[in-house]
């Protein structure tokens, strides 16, 4: 019975996360995106170059869980702008691959994107104590930790 009850436990604690994460989404208004702004799904492919450049095509699309069609979209939305956010090259060590790196416009509209957001963030988090911010802390980087190591995710549908 105990197996249960932790089951149950840890889908209700699924449940709450997921609605805390779905409010902290909330903190950012929504508006009419205008010209040239970044699209979520745009944003993550950008996040993922902040991370480790340059990434194949094949390699962000795995990442992001999304259809060929849509991976090229996204590479020409970020591609073809007054100034690019993203450089494509023929990979060197497979000529069928190409690779995806950020340019430095790129970095710039990914801190901006990034920077826009946090400001929201910062305000909810003034309203924990230093020991419930260290606790938080605690908890964000061993589920980072786990994230780090965990198999790719089902693909998502965007």
């Amino acid at each position: 019975m105990a197996v249960g009850n932790a089951q149950i436990r840890i889908e209700e604690l699924g449940q709450h996360l997921f609605q805390a994460l779905t409010q902290l989404c909330f903190l950012t208004p929504r508006c009419r995106r205008r010209i040239g702004e970044l699209k979520e799904v745009e944003f993550l492919t950008l996040s993922l170059l902040h991370q480790t450049t340059p990434r194949t095509v094949g390699d962000l699309q795995r990442q992001l869980g999304i259809l060929p069609a849509q991976m090229s979209r996204i590479i020409r939305a970020l591609e073809d702008r007054e100034r690019p956010l993203i450089a494509c090259r023929i990979n060197a060590g497979d000529k069928r691959k190409i690779d995806v790196d950020l340019t430095p416009a790129g970095r710039k509209a990914f801190n901006e994107y990034q920077s826009a957001r946090i400001p929201a963030l910062v305000e909810v988090l003034t309203k924990l104590n230093d020991e419930e911010q260290e606790h938080l802390v605690h908890l964000i980087d061993r589920i980072r930790d786990i994230l780090r190591v965990a198999p790719a995710a089902a693909p998502a549908t965007f």
